[in-house]
């Protein structure tokens, strides 16, 4: 379980995450959504322990990220926007350095669950080449490799999808489910509102660093004002596209 209570996070003057609270339970894939600049991905990083909160806190499986952030970080995998990955070395490698981290126990068994893993995210044929070589997608997929390889309870998941090819986001998707039925707790953030629609318990959607709406599907409908679809309640509750300026370019366009 994530606790969100009342976490502020200033730059300076600038306030990027403002009195935030929200909760993800277990078996619930919670979808934390907004425009760029908006917080998710700040907010992310104080459940993790990378960011220090102004004011408020989080506990996570009943850790709080201020006093028990060892014992919190324990508990998650965690793929982030843009994975930052050791160049030189194989995808093997470093799965298997992961696993050392995790101090999962060297053998045929590890071995083999790596394996199904690998095999699972289809880069198992590339898992002997340097990750140098990888494209965006083969570097998500095992960075994704790395966040479940020690079966964490809760996963924290920034943009997971971004830049895998249509049949690995559909194994993203399925592995997603899965954990979820067996009682995971996941907080994600994505741009691709489809996704989230299909997927996601629940929604927040936050601007500014604020929680405008929260809910299911039908709740959020509720709260935008009887809005169908989810980016059309997004674009309400959030602001759309700036349509005079649009048209002022399309009419000095030749």
């Amino acid at each position: 379980m994530i606790e969100v209570l009342g976490l502020k996070k200033m730059f300076n003057e600038f306030i990027a995450v403002d009195n935030l609270s929200f909760q993800v339970n277990p078996g619930e894939i919670y979808g934390l959504l907004g425009p760029n600049g908006s917080g998710k991905s700040t907010t992310m990083r104080m459940l993790l322990g990378l960011l220090k909160p102004t004011e408020g806190t989080a506990k996570v499986m009943g850790f709080d990220i201020r006093d028990e952030i060892v014992e919190a970080k324990r508990m998650m995998g965690y793929v982030p926007e843009e994975p930052v990955l050791p160049q030189r070395l194989t995808g093997w490698e470093y799965a298997n350095y992961v696993s050392d981290i995790w101090r999962i126990p060297r053998g045929p068994e590890r071995e083999e669950e790596l394996d199904e893993l690998l095999t699972l995210l289809d880069i198992k044929d590339a898992s002997d080449d340097l990750i140098e070589t990888y494209s965006k997608g083969m570097s998500r997929k095992t960075s994704l490799v790395a966040a479940l390889i020690h079966q964490p309870k809760v996963l924290i998941l920034d943009e997971v999808q971004a830049g895998i090819d249509p049949r690995g986001a559909a194994t993203v998707k399925e592995i997603l489910n899965g954990l979820r039925a067996k009682g995971a707790t996941i907080l994600m953030s994505t741009h691709v509102l489809e996704i989230a629609e299909q997927l996601c318990d629940r929604i927040g959607i936050i601007n500014e660093g604020r929680m405008v709406a929260e809910g299911s599907m039908a709740d959020l409908r509720l709260q935008a004002k009887g809005e169908k679809s989810l980016e059309e309640i997004f674009l309400s509750l959030t602001g759309g596209p700036d349509m005079q300026k649009i048209a002022e370019y399309l009419g000095d366009v030749k």
